[in-house]
């Protein structure tokens, strides 16, 4: 959340929603911008540097893209080409309940900022673009279509992620959950009766 000027000059405290947004602190007029709410399902966890890790890390990727990218980067080989590095996204910036993450290239500015919204109950992602050149506008037109609803199914499945990864932190849940696993492909000891 971030402060704002009044017109006396005194600085007010912080902006709650999407105004208030790290991501726009940086470009306060983006060429491109959404902002996306989901609840956090239950999850009770108030960092928003973990949540924003949550959302773009690897394992949070539905299989189907993760299938596509396997398959672009073996295209790419029969070619004898190196495909590019799998991008992470690393909070660059907590203050507050939000994260920035900052992703800039020389076509692209990017800021997204994930922030927790009072009573824990809401996770705001709010991604602003600003165009660098025109190759920047053509490189991101592409995206510019899908770019809300991506965000949208990350942000959802990100209470998931956290919670299998607190499941794998406690050993007698995790092996609960292997019992489970192996039950249910016929494999357990109650698969033998």
């Amino acid at each position: 959340m971030a402060a704002q000027e009044l017109p006396d000059g005194r600085i007010s405290g912080p902006v709650a929603g999407a105004a208030g947004s790290l991501a726009l602190r940086d470009i306060p007029i983006p060429d491109y911008c959404d902002v996306v709410i989901v609840p956090t399902a239950g999850v009770d966890e108030s960092d928003p540097r973990v949540w924003a890790d949550a959302i773009f890390s690897h394992e949070n990727t539905p299989l189907t893209s993760r299938g596509l990218r396997a398959l672009r980067d073996e295209a790419i080989r029969l070619f004898d080409m190196v495909p590019p590095p799998q991008k992470e996204f690393i909070a660059d910036e907590v203050l507050g309940s939000e994260a920035l993450i900052i992703d800039d290239d020389d076509k692209l500015t990017v800021r997204i900022g994930v922030a927790l919204l009072p009573g824990g109950q809401l996770l705001q992602v709010t991604t602003a673009v600003k165009f660098r050149s025109v190759r920047g506008r053509l490189a991101f037109a592409p995206r510019r279509l899908m770019h809300a609803a991506a965000v949208n199914t990350l942000a959802r499945r990100a209470p998931t992620t956290l919670r299998r990864r607190a499941l794998a932190g406690d050993p007698a849940a995790a092996s609960l959950t292997g019992q489970v696993s192996r039950k249910a492909l016929g494999r357990g000891p109650s698969a033998a009766r």
